[in-house]
């Protein structure tokens, strides 16, 4: 019995900081996507987001930042999801875009 909680324990205790480090990856994907796609103002807040949790120079996120960019460019130009791996890709970025859209228009009172 004790060998079981000790493991859930364990369990639950590592796995949640890989949860949030792959939260934090998902900016890397969105900036790289909307630079392909040539948006400046969502790459550049996603970079500027990158930069403030120090996730942009590592190597995880510059690969991902190069794989997006390859599918915002293709995207952009075709209007065309190829496989699965292109729509979780177009996914992150849309959920980024939808909520950068979200939260300036919710502090702006004009």
């Amino acid at each position: 019995m004790r060998i079981k909680w000790f493991s859930l324990m364990f369990f639950a205790a590592f796995s949640s900081p890989g949860i949030a480090a792959e939260k934090n990856y998902k900016i890397c994907t969105a900036g790289g996507y909307y630079a392909g796609a040539d948006d400046k103002f969502l790459s550049g807040l996603a970079t500027h987001i990158a930069q403030k949790r120090n996730i942009l120079n590592d190597p995880i996120c510059g690969a991902l930042w190069r794989n997006a960019h390859k599918i915002g460019a293709i995207v952009s130009k075709t209007g065309k999801i190829h496989d699965e791996a292109e729509g979780n890709v177009v996914h992150d970025a849309t959920e980024f875009s939808s909520k950068v859209y979200e939260v300036v228009g919710s502090k702006i009172n004009f």
